[in-house]
């Protein structure tokens, strides 16, 4: 199992991110630290990083003790359960972990929430007693162990507007946060928080990346649609997660079989920490639904034929938004000619930020009837 999301964002949210390397405060000097916590020889006095980078290091960090939950606990364990244990393994070492009654119960097929909630509070002192720092973050912990897998955790935001107490420390930060937020997510976002549900055309197309599969180093530039339509999705989606362009996430697709298999990027997805659901039983509604939750849908379309009887043996390409006529498409091989089949256009360019009319690429999407379109759900 892998961190999802979910479970880097706890991370994230306690460890603190500095991009400037800072000393032990124990020592004045070794070991400097940076991002979100990691340590090394390469950290010296005066290294900066960005945020990507940050990024990169907490997930390469994160592998071993990834492994070491992999290898210590012996039930099965649930996402939320696998992100709580890799979150203490981090804050607290492995060994710590593999010297635990919170391992040895769970092990033993003990109640794992009570484990939880019994356990990891055990594990906040310091050296004068209780730290506030590590009572918050095991209290996370438990609480993302023991939340059903489906509902949310609590995000940052959201617990930082339950416990708003209008302090002036706390309204310079939230006015802050508003200076720098774009203002069509902002008004997004007030729509939300008004309970308004009319869908907002205007935040279309959504700012999804776009890769052109025919630059590809690989050599499989002819024949990754489906990987390169998947890396922008995701990308927009977690851009911490995907380190590279759609060549990188090729590759992570390669671990798991060939480019062209739905189980290989479904699995290369889930072991980045996606959910995803692969459906050949997709509508129009679905898409529009997708759309409006501000996700991106790669499907499968049959791009060779005339649109009264498409042919081919598909090609994926990425909805990134839709208005009453047109969807609007990042498409990896260029501009698709919806109406003869093929494309006219190839250029590095000239698939993004494409308009097909809806009404002539459901043609393309869906075959037999109004509800077997392919296409990959990211939940």
């Amino acid at each position: 199992m892998k961190t999802s999301p979910a479970g880097l964002d706890l991370i994230k949210e306690f460890e603190g991110l500095e991009l400037t390397a800072y000393p032990d405060p124990g020592t004045g000097g070794d070991p400097w630290t940076i991002g979100y916590g990691h340590t090394g020889p390469e950290v010296k006095p005066g290294l900066v990083i960005n945020i990507e980078q940050a990024g990169a290091l907490l997930k390469k960090d994160l592998a071993r003790f990834e492994e070491a939950v992999n290898t210590l606990i012996t039930v099965e364990l649930n996402q939320h359960e696998f992100d709580a244990l890799v979150s203490f393994a981090y804050n607290c070492g492995w060994f710590a972990l593999e010297d635990s009654t919170l391992r040895k119960r769970l092990n033993a097929g003990e109640a794992k929430c009570s484990v939880f909630k019994e356990e990891l509070p055990k594990w906040v002192n310091g050296g004068n007693g209780p730290m506030p720092g590590l009572v918050r973050r095991r209290d996370a912990e438990a609480q993302l162990a023991c939340s059903p897998i489906g509902a949310a955790p609590k995000s940052f935001l959201e617990k930082a507007a339950k416990y708003d107490k209008g302090l002036p420390h706390q309204l310079e930060a939230w006015r802050g946060l508003e200076a720098a937020i774009d203002p069509i997510v902002l008004e997004v976002f007030k729509r939300a928080y008004r309970g308004s549900q009319k869908p907002m055309a205007a935040i279309y197309p959504l700012d999804v990346p776009y890769f052109y599969q025919r630059d590809s180093k690989t050599g499989h530039g002819e024949r990754m649609c489906f990987s390169s339509s998947m890396a922008m999705a995701l990308d927009y989606v977690n851009p911490d997660v995907i380190l590279g362009d759609d060549d990188w996430y090729l590759n992570e697709v390669f671990k798991f079989g060939d480019s062209v298999s739905s189980e290989a990027q479904v699995a290369a997805a889930e072991s980045l920490g996606f959910t995803v659901d692969f459906r050949v039983d997709a509508s129009e509604a679905d898409l529009i639904e997708q759309l409006d939750k501000g996700f991106p849908v790669p499907i499968g379309i049959l791009h060779h034929g005339g649109i009264d009887s498409p042919s081919g043996g598909g090609h994926y390409i990425c909805l990134i938004g839709y208005d009453d006529e047109f969807f609007h498409v990042h498409d990896p091989f260029g501009e698709l000619s919806l109406i003869s089949g093929g494309y006219p256009k190839a250029g590095p360019t000239d698939g993004k930020n494409q308009k097909y009319s809806r009404k002539n690429l459901m043609k393309r999407w869906l075959i037999a009837n109004d509800h077997d379109g392919w296409g990959v759900f990211i939940r």
